[in-house]
């Protein structure tokens, strides 16, 4: 059968979006797909325009949240609804932060799904659709410390790239990181990921025990502090009882 080179063309460019968390400009989406700039351009404007890709502020593309939403209901439509939506507004209301959802995709990824925002003028930016990496996020920090320990160790043996001068590099400190989650029940970041930018997550499991997604509230360094982040972990706890009562789970006082 002869297949469709302008959808095949299409989804090259797809698939090199999705395999950098920060985008890329269309002329790195090009090389990456190995495709001339100019036929790239209309592609890449074409998904953009339907919402296969975003745009963002520094010309990079990112996976656009049509197509997110697409993937992400078709395997976490039970997470999706009303009733989740509603706990992330009050957590965000409670927080006076950016809340988030992530759910696992895979065995080792996380996506972004649904993001509530507050008022303030400074905020984090729109996360839906994007990646990032597991070791310089808290809710990455949360799905690796599901890891079983041969996963944990082949992760911890590959090359941990720095995002900022604040991002743990050495496999040892972030494992003894990990560990830390483990014994917390949550994940925190400061400037780890992004200059200015901290986070704390805490997970959400079915019954059987097995991680989901997890809740994220992000904010400004300077105003998102040590306490703010732990005053954050009751709404967030509450928000995720919520979640869980409605997915027929029993969840512990920890979230976890």
């Amino acid at each position: 059968m002869k297949l469709n080179q302008s959808v095949l063309r299409a989804t090259a460019i797809l698939r090199a979006a999705a395999e950098r968390p920060t985008g890329d400009t269309a002329s790195g989406l090009a090389r990456a797909a190995g495709l001339p700039t100019s036929t790239a351009l209309r592609l890449i404007h074409t998904l953009e325009s339907e919402g296969f890709l975003t745009r963002q502020g520094n010309g990079h593309y990112v996976i656009g949240l049509v197509l997110a939403r697409l993937g992400h209901d078709a395997g976490h439509g039970d997470l999706l609804d009303a009733t989740t939506r509603a706990a992330l507004d009050r957590v965000a209301a409670e927080t006076h932060e950016t809340v988030t959802l992530s759910v696992v995709r895979g065995r080792e990824d996380l996506d972004v799904v649904l993001q509530v925002d507050t008022p303030h003028l400074i905020q984090a930016v729109n996360w839906v659709g994007r990646r990032y990496p597991l070791h310089a996020s808290s809710s990455g920090k949360v799905l690796l410390a599901s890891f079983e320990p041969a996963r944990l160790a082949r992760f911890l043996g590959a090359p941990l790239e720095p995002c900022t001068t604040a991002t743990i590099t050495d496999p040892d400190l972030l494992r003894r990181e990990i560990e830390r989650v483990t014994s917390r029940g949550y994940a925190d970041i400061v400037d780890e990921l992004e200059e200015g930018l901290s986070s704390v997550s805490v997970p959400i499991v079915e019954r059987e025990g097995r991680l989901v997604a997890t809740l994220n509230v992000t904010g400004p360094s300077f105003r998102f502090g040590e306490e703010e982040r732990v005053a954050a972990l009751r709404p967030m706890r509450a928000a995720v009882a919520e979640i869980h009562a409605r997915l027929g789970n029993e969840i512990s006082r920890d979230g976890g």
